[in-house]
């Protein structure tokens, strides 16, 4: 009777060890990656791609550096030259995650001005943003996008991630200057640690039942 009950002490450490373990495998990290190749949109569209590595996701942001302008093209950056309406209803971004979810960041008409000159700005979209995306100026600060980040939670964040870009209507175009992509995760536990949880819960199963008989 005492072996049974030694071996059940053995097999319970087990569990608790394991159970540490994998508590100290869901540390959160944050993983990031940024693309600086630039691009002008002007009734037309293009994507972006960021790689990540592996993790469960709990929280999706992205900044983005971009300019409306009238024309001519504000591919330098800085103010815009052109002095005329920029027609910012024209501007559309999307983030897709690996697994597909797609999230609306920007649609068309979220921006409902058209004021000229304000050059380049950068957005962090955030779910956790006072104000929500829109208005009649572009203008730089953490908001709110139009769909929801957190629908992208739980799923692993490895693979590509593609940032959609669009303008929507010809002349007035939309300059992209870069991106940065920040997603915090928890660890996945190791499959591993896994099947050593398992392993001690049937153990110590058995020997409850041996114990019994």
């Amino acid at each position: 009777m005492q072996r049974i009950s030694t071996v059940g002490r053995v097999l319970k450490a087990a569990v608790l060890a394991s159970a540490f373990a994998l508590a100290g495998g869901a540390q959160a990290a944050l993983l990031t990656a940024t693309d600086t190749t630039p691009g002008a949109f002007d009734a037309s569209s293009g994507t972006r791609t960021f790689t990540l590595g592996a993790g469960s996701i709990t929280d999706v942001n992205i900044a983005i550096t971009f300019s409306k302008c009238d024309d001519p093209s504000n591919t330098d950056g800085g103010r815009c030259a052109g002095a005329g309406f920029s027609f910012n209803s024209e501007i559309v971004f999307r983030l897709t995650s690996p697994n597909g979810t797609i999230v609306n960041l920007v649609s068309a008409g979220t921006y409902g001005g058209e004021t000229p000159g304000s050059g380049e700005q950068t957005v962090l979209f955030d779910d956790e943003a006072a104000t929500t995306v829109g208005g009649d100026s572009v203008v730089s600060g953490s908001f709110k996008p139009v769909g929801l980040l957190s629908s992208m939670d739980g799923a692993d964040a490895a693979g590509n991630w593609t940032l959609f870009i669009q303008d929507t209507v010809f002349q007035d175009p939309l300059n992209y200057f870069s991106a940065t992509l920040s997603v915090t995760t928890s660890d996945v536990p190791e499959p591993a640690s896994l099947a050593l949880v398992g392993a001690a819960l049937l153990g110590l199963a058995g020997a409850k039942r041996r114990k019994a008989a």
